[in-house]
């Protein structure tokens, strides 16, 4: 319609109307263009709110994981000083030796300390979190997980030493009594029940105490766990500072 109107200008000679018709285009293509990049700073607002949102839990479920590593590697500590310290003991046990069995095997837990943040990943194809100290905070925790997770890749050498003299008849006792996974989450029970007549148990002890490697081994990996729990409380307080600057950007956006 304005065409034609502006056509009919020009024939008329109306320069004008032309003029003010040309005006009338002009500000209505500014305007929708306008209107469509607000429109699409919107849209990418609210995505980028949503994925914060998602960011925030996958966050907080971090901190929960690593918390329930954190207390499993732990109990490993404890278990591996205790067996340590059994090593350097006199050779003979008490009757029934299940209980330094289970030491030695809780000893050889190891669980690995992956770190993904899918949505953060996202944001950050998308140019985003626009807050510049959001992006710090979440680079600073993931610098210290991915430190951490690095040398948690491969099983400690202790581990298939000590269970390749475990005798078999022992395994499957201890990983029905001794051991609980549940939704995912390992524990290991330190009071567990014996699983197997105690010369057995007895058998399991010479075996461990006769091979040269076993104490070296559980040595350095005792003593690796024993900085790895705190350095994971570490990674959860840096994480949660993470949270506290999203809290605070997603309080504003509201």
């Amino acid at each position: 319609m304005i065409l034609r109107r502006v056509m009919e200008h020009v024939k008329a000679q109306n320069w004008f109307a032309v003029g003010i018709d040309f005006v009338i285009v002009v500000v209505g293509v500014v305007i929708g263009i306008q209107v469509a990049n607000w429109n699409e700073a919107r849209s990418e607002r609210a995505h980028e709110t949503l994925l914060l949102g998602e960011l925030r839990a996958e966050l907080a479920e971090s901190i929960r994981q690593t918390d329930i590593k954190r207390r499993g590697f732990e109990q490993v500590g404890r278990s591996g000083a205790r067996a340590l310290g059994f090593l350097e003991s006199e050779p003979a046990c008490s009757a029934d030796c299940w209980s330094e069995v289970v030491d030695f095997f809780h000893a050889s837990q190891w669980q690995r300390l992956p770190i993904e943040l899918p949505s953060y990943d996202e944001m950050r194809r998308n140019g985003w979190p626009q807050n510049r100290q959001i992006v710090e905070a979440v680079e600073a925790f993931r610098r210290q997980a991915v430190q951490l997770a690095a040398p948690m890749e491969a099983p400690p050498a202790y581990r298939a030493l000590v269970r390749g003299l475990i005798p078999l008849p022992i395994h499957e006792p201890y990983w029905q009594t001794c051991f609980q996974l549940v939704d995912g989450d390992e524990s290991y029970l330190e009071n567990c029940a014996p699983g197997v007549a105690p010369q057995i148990s007895a058998e399991a002890i010479a075996a461990i105490r006769n091979h040269s490697d076993i104490e070296r081994a559980l040595t350095e990996w005792v003593g690796y766990v024993g900085a790895l729990a705190p350095s994971l409380e570490d990674q959860n307080q840096v994480a949660r500072r993470a949270l506290a600057v999203i809290d605070t950007e997603l309080v504003a956006r509201k």
